[in-house]
């Protein structure tokens, strides 16, 4: 009779205790304290429909995590309305009280009750601003304004330990202690609106626009300076991003291959590679992440253009781990 070393080529491993759940995906072997074959499995991760915004738009900043977020500023239908302040309480959007200074393109840092919106532009004209303002779960307040004026900047962190990282043609690093902002080591290769994920002393930057297009360069920031480590599979900028260094989310945005204007690619990160993993529902450039979240259960909102269709707020939900009894005969 055959056995499974020689079909398979290896014999089923024997062990006295199950690993974790995650560990064991795709693997089999034989509990000995049981008596039980094992068999580790792993379900899809997958995207889904959140509550709609009160007002569609695209780049805007966001804080928060997947059941608690802030959205702020943008770029609306009427660029007068680039104020605006939204709240999600997992489930649906209400209206706050607006930025004190119009503004698209911003960074955005911290939670839902405590959030920084940082420089950007300010229309009609577009000018670049170094306008931050801080949250208090309530309103905004004005703080001292970052060093250098500039949009599609990307904010990591929290409101007493931020970074805000890059911008049009742009590598300047500044970090922030709850007060002023500092000039720090700059990026290694200048550029706006990628993918900002993890802390003022260990962060991630995927992605971004260039002056003559797109880029899938991606750097890790150990607290002193930023080291490239493995690029994007799609290079793409003006894309959402959560999580940490280690375990990062990038989503949608702007992709390499123009004129195709908008992409719905989502890619994992793992703390040394990225994989792509299921698609968001919409493609959609200009998108907003939650910063304070995890990879795990990411959220993607707004986007351009800004249709009713961009108004949608989309949630990542990661696999889910099981371990099965296999059943012999």
């Amino acid at each position: 009779m055959a056995t499974y070393k020689g079909i398979q080529g290896y014999t089923v491993q024997k062990l006295s205790s199950d690993p974790t759940a995650s560990e064991a995906s795709g693997q089999l072997w034989y509990n000995s304290s049981t008596g039980a074959f094992k068999l580790g499995t792993e379900s899809a991760g997958v995207w889904s429909s959140g509550g709609g915004l009160n007002t569609e738009r695209g780049f805007a900043a966001s804080a928060g995590t997947q059941t608690a977020t802030l959205f702020f500023a943008g770029e609306p239908p009427s660029p007068t309305k680039s104020d605006l302040t939204e709240s999600y309480n997992g489930t649906a959007w209400s209206e706050t009280n607006d930025l004190l200074t119009t503004r698209y393109y911003p960074g955005g840092a911290g939670t839902q009750t405590a959030a920084l919106c940082m420089s950007g532009q300010r229309p009609p004209g577009g000018t670049n601003i170094t306008n931050s303002e801080t949250w208090n779960g309530t309103s905004w307040t004005e703080g001292n304004n970052v060093l250098a004026a500039r949009y599609g900047g990307r904010g990591i962190g929290i409101t007493t330990a931020a970074l805000f990282t890059g911008g049009e043609a742009n590598a300047a690093n500044e970090t922030y202690n709850g007060t002023s902002w500092t000039e720090t080591n700059d990026l290694n290769t200048a550029r706006r609106s990628g993918g900002g994920a993890g802390l003022q002393s260990a962060a991630l930057y995927a992605g971004g626009n260039l002056p003559g297009g797109t880029t899938g360069v991606n750097e890790s920031w150990d607290g002193t300076s930023w080291s490239e480590v493995n690029n994007l599979n799609t290079a793409r900028g003006q894309c959402g991003a959560s999580g940490t260094k280690t375990l990062a989310l990038v989503y949608g945005g702007t992709p390499e291959s123009d004129p195709t204007p908008t992409s719905a690619k989502v890619e994992s990160w793992d703390g040394t590679s990225w994989t792509e993993v299921a698609d968001l529902a919409t493609a959609a450039t200009g998108v907003s992440g939650s910063p304070a979240g995890t990879a795990g259960l990411a959220l993607k909102t707004g986007g351009s253009p800004q249709t009713s269709s961009q108004a949608s707020t989309e949630e990542w939900n990661d696999p889910v781990y099981t371990i099965k009894t296999v059943t012999v005969s």
